[in-house]
């Protein structure tokens, strides 16, 4: 039985792209760097360093450099260049409501994490907030689902992982929870499917009735 639903942060409570992308547009120019808007567009899942790694190919130095320049912007402005998306505070309130207890596990550092829950009035609806430290530039989505998982107490066949991204999927998967991949963020139903979401909502509307019909 479902007691715990673990949500992604950017793609799935938060549409970020406008404060993420416009960071790393900020950090690759001080660097004489740009990417096409498609590649931008992956910047949101990962962690920053895989991604200036993977994505602008920059040596580790280079990425910590570019990690540097972003937060200069994104601490300041980023953060709140972004908004929830319809539908998800009704659906958090719905399943609280009926006894289901929310957390957000996300890539995201988590004071940051947290600076955009409160400010967006989410976390009202959260037990706890799991994300990693500034310093750890990890994209390992199961490490933070199990860490939430501790938090709780809770067996892995209590929770549901909620994600936009392969990455949210995998971790779910890795960790043993149950999962459901989201359209509406910034992967895809083909990204999802291949990772093996075991149920896909299209809105958030349709998050409550999946969890309540078939969890």
């Amino acid at each position: 039985m479902i007691k715990y639903i673990f949500w992604d942060l950017d793609g799935t409570v938060t549409r970020s792209e406008g404060g993420v992308i416009s960071s790393v547009k900020y950090a690759l120019d001080k660097l004489g760097m740009t990417l096409p808007e498609s590649e931008l567009r992956k910047f949101i899942g990962p962690s920053l360093f895989d991604s200036f790694t993977n994505r602008a190919h920059l040596s580790a130095e280079d990425a910590e450099t570019a990690i540097k320049y972003y937060r200069e912007v994104y601490e300041v402005t980023g953060l709140f260049d972004a908004e929830v998306y319809d539908g998800v505070p009704e659906a958090m309130q719905e399943l609280k409501d009926k006894g289901f207890k929310h957390v957000v596990v996300t890539s995201k550092p988590l004071r940051m994490a947290e600076r955009v829950l409160e400010h967006f009035k989410i976390r009202q609806y959260l037990e706890t907030v799991v994300g990693p430290k500034p310093d750890d530039h990890s994209s390992d989505k199961e490490k933070l689902i199990r860490a939430a998982l501790e938090y709780f107490g809770a067996d892995e066949s209590e929770a549901v992982m909620i994600g936009d991204r392969c990455f949210d999927i995998d971790g779910a998967n890795a960790a043993g929870t149950h999962s459901i991949g989201v359209l509406y963020g910034y992967g895809g139903r083909e990204e999802l499917t291949a990772s093996g979401a075991e149920m896909i909502a299209e809105t958030p509307a349709d998050i409550p009735k999946i969890i309540l019909k078939m969890f």
